[in-house]
């Protein structure tokens, strides 16, 4: 490095040594204090003045019940059951229906029917009734038919009650049998005393001298065949008897039998009700989503195109849009990754939408009220850029810092200026600089 020189009196030329020992003027104290001053205020300004970082994005501004589209799923004539745009539907009101060999009306009747029936009620004569014998429900016909068979067939088994009638028939004839079975006991034991008197009367005969007594051989044979003649008159009886037993046996085992029978025709029964019950309630559901186009929530009508009654419509056509009313309005960020680590949940956001110009309308804020963790592609134009998607609470909705308030329109875009801190003008003006430095 070259060694300055010491500055010397005796060697410089008077016009040096002029300037330096001449004092200085009003004007460069003016001009240096002027500097002084400005350059303090510089200091001052940029320790005092925060300049806020923001991070940009596209915001879309809905509900949090979002509006909902309904598309046709079939192909035909359509025909209009509410009043026009903006009338106000109730959840599950028809809209419109794709025409079919059904009856609106029957279909309709058949599902309130449906709803306040109960498969698992233990009895059914009064709900029977209320299911007519005749509706016009096209391709559904074969399942109601099913169903309502199923559910006459419920109520004759009950109303005819042939189980307990043939219990009823099976208990009379025991008892009869019983009965008979009594008296044959009172019998039986009369013809076993007759019998015993019988057998000693022919033990006598045996004991007697046969040679004392004329006509011994016939009175013996006599007495010998009046013996074989009640032993198989006893022995028939007794048979009769056992006979009997057995059928009262076999009375009670049908009891039994019919008791199990009448469970599993039941529980059939049952069973049949419940299938057909829940197979035509599928398949209302399905000749709904094909034909019908149902509100799925409450909320004001709007057409999506300009649609006449009866007109021809093509399946995958949107036709119809429902806005709830009672729901909140939220904003959805999608965040380019560059940056979004800065911000954190509670940062202001001012958000500038595109139907509103906000030179004119104004900014709406939000606050930061959710921030994904996991960052997920998004195919722009020239590469795809990772993104992360920020919900922003809207405190005081659609109203601008112009105190103007804004019409809600459903997903609503705009640009989405998130707040992430305030950061003093100076710290700026030296970041480069401790970059240098730590760098």
């Amino acid at each position: 490095m070259k060694k300055l020189k010491r500055y010397d009196p005796e060697n410089s030329s008077p016009e040096i040594i002029d300037i330096i020992e001449r004092m200085p003027t009003s004007f460069g104290r003016m001009v240096s204090l002027t500097i002084i001053v400005f350059t303090v205020f510089i200091l001052v300004f940029g320790w005092i003045v925060k300049y806020p970082d923001t991070v940009t994005g596209a915001i879309n501004i809905s509900s949090d019940t979002p509006a909902v589209k309904l598309t046709a799923n079939a192909v035909g004539n359509i025909s209009l059951l509410t009043s026009g745009t903006r009338h106000y539907v109730n959840r599950d009101d028809y809209v419109a229906i794709i025409q079919n060999s059904a009856t609106c009306d029957d279909v309709v009747k058949i599902k309130r029917l449906l709803a306040a029936f109960d498969p698992d009620a233990p009895d059914f004569s009064d709900a029977v009734n209320r299911f007519p014998n005749r509706v016009f429900l096209g391709e559904l016909n074969i399942k109601y038919y099913a169903f309502l068979s199923a559910l006459k067939n419920r109520v004759d088994h009950y109303r005819d009650n042939v189980y307990e009638r043939q219990r009823a028939s099976i208990r009379d004839n025991t008892r009869g049998m019983e009965s008979v079975c009594k008296e044959t006991e009172k019998v039986l034991d009369i013809m076993s005393r007759k019998l015993a008197i019988t057998r000693k009367w022919n033990d006598k005969y045996r004991s007697l001298n046969k040679d004392n007594v004329a006509t011994y051989e016939y009175e013996l044979d006599i007495s010998h065949k009046d013996l074989l003649t009640m032993e198989q008159e006893e022995a028939i009886m007794r048979k009769d008897l056992a006979s009997l037993r057995m059928q009262i046996s076999e009375n009670n085992n049908l009891l039994a039998r019919l008791d199990v029978e009448q469970n599993e025709k039941e529980r059939q029964l049952h069973l049949d009700i419940l299938t057909s019950y829940h197979d035509l309630c599928d398949n209302i559901t399905a000749w709904e989503q094909r034909y019908v186009l149902k509100a799925p929530v409450e909320g004001k009508l709007e057409y999506l195109k300009f649609i006449a009654d009866n007109q021809y419509i093509q399946a995958g056509e949107e036709l119809f849009g429902i806005i709830p009313q009672k729901s909140k309005m939220v904003g959805q960020v999608l965040l380019p990754s560059s940056g979004a680590g800065k911000i954190n949940i509670g940062d202001k956001v001012t958000i500038k939408l595109d139907d509103y110009p906000y030179m004119e309308y104004g900014s709406v804020e939000g606050i930061v009220k959710n921030i994904s963790l996991i960052p997920q592609a998004r195919q722009t134009e020239k590469n795809p850029i990772n993104t992360y998607m920020v919900v922003v609470e809207l405190p005081r909705e659609l109203t601008t810092n112009y105190s103007q308030k804004l019409q809600f329109k459903p997903n609503i875009s705009g640009t989405a200026d998130i707040i992430v801190n305030k950061r003093r003008l100076i710290e700026r003006l030296f970041d480069n600089l401790r970059y240098s430095i730590y760098d």
